[in-house]
């Protein structure tokens, strides 16, 4: 049984920029082959370019942060599709969480939470992540999502290729 921790998760405003660049620098290091975005170009944004990147308040596209102790220790974000012919679909993306917080529920309680806001806006969930990342594809799968294909070399960092399954939840209504 998970020992039990406190904890908010909240959609993350403009104003939480420097704690959320902080943290999505904090994940592009300690783990290059889960995302597709690089450290070294994320360091290189202002805290202004960062900031863009959360979306606004108000809207489908939600960035949500996990607070324990007042300190912002994850995140998920939801994008929904641009164009009209996927306007049916969305993407859960950038999901981090602190090793602290890791085996705790707090993961699941995440995703829950950004599969509970794509439910109001999509029909069908995407993400996509890296096979060897065991914790992470067990979570997403004991969610609901399935994998429907796999991108071999979808990512290179160090020298190293690293495929990336991608799934999908197909939200009630769809």
């Amino acid at each position: 049984m998970p020992e039990p921790v406190s904890y908010e998760i909240r959609p993350l405003a403009r104003e939480d920029a420097p704690a959320w660049r902080a943290l999505r620098l904090e994940a592009l290091t300690n783990h290059p082959e889960a995302f597709g975005s690089s450290a070294e170009e994320f360091s290189q944004l202002s805290l202004d370019e960062a900031a863009e990147r959360i979306p606004p308040a108000v809207g489908e596209d939600v960035l949500f942060g996990v607070f324990a102790g007042g300190a912002l220790c994850g995140c998920a974000g939801f994008a929904r599709e641009k164009y009209m012919k996927g306007r049916h679909k969305g993407l859960m993306w950038g999901v981090y969480l602190r090793p602290m917080l890791r085996g705790k529920g707090v993961g699941e309680a995440l995703v829950d939470r950004v599969i509970a806001h794509a439910a109001g806006h999509v029909e069908i969930l995407n993400c996509a992540v890296n096979p060897e990342n065991r914790g992470a594809r067990s979570l997403y799968l004991s969610r609901g999502f399935k994998v429907y294909g796999r991108e071999p070399r979808a990512l290179r960092t160090g020298g190293r290729d690293h495929d990336e399954e991608l799934l999908a939840l197909i939200l009630p209504g769809g």
